[in-house]
């Protein structure tokens, strides 16, 4: 039975600029880590007209970052990406998060501290999460621990939310070439991130080939 997990890093990620603006919502869309080259954050910009303008004046000077592209706007929303600094790149939990096996839900911050909800196989992973969190210097806040409903199933050793995401895909031609959907138009009908569909794509599809092709013998 895994979990859900809710809790609060003190993320250093776009920090000042959530200080100076703190009713502007930063809510991520994608986690980028690069081997060899500055990592990449996007996210949505949510609130008024006037404070998002504030966000935009005050964002270039944020030294999380080392530029930013503004790549949509929309009423009252602002779609960025930013390259991270050194300093930056220590608020990327992603690469640890994957090697745990924890899949990020939601990752939403509102002036100080950054609110993550995430699904977690069991508490000895949680537990190692947040010492590698620790680790980096970053303050870990459980708010709340709770029994998933995605129990895993027989078959394939799936989860009832992969399996739910895996069908979807192929029922609306993820899989075809080209493809009929994409990966932000999946995650939109699930109401979660692009990031979090790709991690249960990623999960459902090696627990059907580890089923189907693991025979016992080494390869």
């Amino acid at each position: 039975m895994s979990f859900i997990a809710e809790y609060t890093l003190s993320n250093p990620i776009l920090e000042e600029t959530r200080r100076a603006v703190p009713t502007v919502t930063v809510e991520v869309e994608d986690e980028q880590p690069a081997q060899g080259e500055q990592s990449q954050l996007i996210f949505w910009a949510s609130g008024e007209e006037d404070a998002l303008e504030r966000f935009f004046r005050e964002l270039p000077n944020d030294p999380s970052i080392t530029s930013f592209e503004l790549l949509s706007i929309l009423d009252e929303r602002r779609l960025f990406r930013v390259t991270l600094t050194d300093s930056g790149e220590r608020g990327l939990t992603y690469t640890d998060a994957i090697a745990l096996d924890i899949t990020f839900l939601d990752i939403e911050a509102r002036g100080i501290g950054m609110q993550y909800r995430a699904q977690v196989p069991n508490r000895d992973v949680l537990f190692e999460y947040r010492k590698r969190c620790e680790e980096r210097d970053l303050s870990f806040e459980l708010r709340r621990l709770y029994r998933s409903e995605a129990a895993t199933t027989e078959k394939y050793d799936l989860t009832p939310r992969q399996r739910d995401v895996l069908r979807r895909a192929l029922a609306e031609g993820y899989f075809e070439v080209p493809r009929e959907i994409s990966t932000a138009e999946l995650a939109e009908e699930f109401d979660i991130s692009s990031q979090a569909i790709s991690a249960l794509l990623r999960r459902g599809q090696k627990a059907i080939l580890q089923s189907t092709l693991d025979d016992g013998d080494s390869i």
